[in-house]
């Protein structure tokens, strides 16, 4: 599908489709019924691929032009569930192990300190709460199941593009622990809060591991 702006919308995993070919639809419209519990999105403008999930949170008036990759993503009709209180418990609990430690590019665990990939995997395998082998940003929001800015718990992935010059579309990522704060390696790992101006500019989305 394209909109007047030359947004456009791939989608697959429907069973019927209620448009046709040259059909005008509005916001809010019923377009389709999918096959599954689960449906395909990829969203391009201009040749440029976007992120979906950004994109459906915020439309095409400007905000919904965060790169993206080939493929787009699957959307679950069920996200998951959101942490538990206990497991919630043990991931901050090793996190503030390491408060106050130097940000450093490569780093993994704390005879090096970490950047911000290498921290999150590590505390949320020593914690028990989810083995996840070292990998980058990136590499940890596509194994996500996308979240919704309003369904976002804590203890989801909150990721963000453009921190620096990086081939992927997401560059940063922290541990989200609600009221708009999250736990990440900065420079040192800190609280941050990201409501900030510095924070919103850079927002890519939220995830879970299911």
């Amino acid at each position: 599908m394209e909109d007047s702006k030359a947004y456009q919308s791939k989608y697959a995993g429907w069973a019927m489709c209620n448009v046709s070919v040259g059909q005008e639809v509005k916001k809010g419209e019923e377009i389709a019924f999918t096959s599954d519990k689960t449906f395909h999105l990829e969203v391009t403008h201009n040749g440029q691929y976007l992120n979906p999930m950004y994109f459906v949170e915020n439309g095409d008036d400007g905000k919904g032009t965060l790169p993206g990759t080939e493929g787009g993503i699957v959307i679950p009709e069920y996200s998951g569930s959101a942490m538990g209180d206990g497991s919630f418990g043990a991931l901050i609990t090793e996190a503030e192990k390491y408060l106050g430690y130097p940000y450093v590019w490569g780093g993994s665990n704390p005879n090096t300190s970490f950047d911000c990939s290498g921290f999150i995997c590590w505390v949320y395998t020593q914690s028990g709460v989810h083995n996840l082998p070292r990998t980058t940003a990136q590499g940890i929001y596509n194994q996500c199941t996308p979240v919704s800015t309003e369904n976002a718990q804590p203890g989801d992935f909150i990721f963000f593009t453009g921190t620096y010059d990086s081939v992927n579309p997401v560059s940063h990522i922290g541990i989200y622990v609600g009221n708009g704060q999250m736990l990440h390696a900065g420079d040192p790992i800190s609280y941050a809060n990201i409501n900030s101006n510095y924070w919103q500019k850079h927002l890519y989305g939220f995830g879970r591991l299911l």
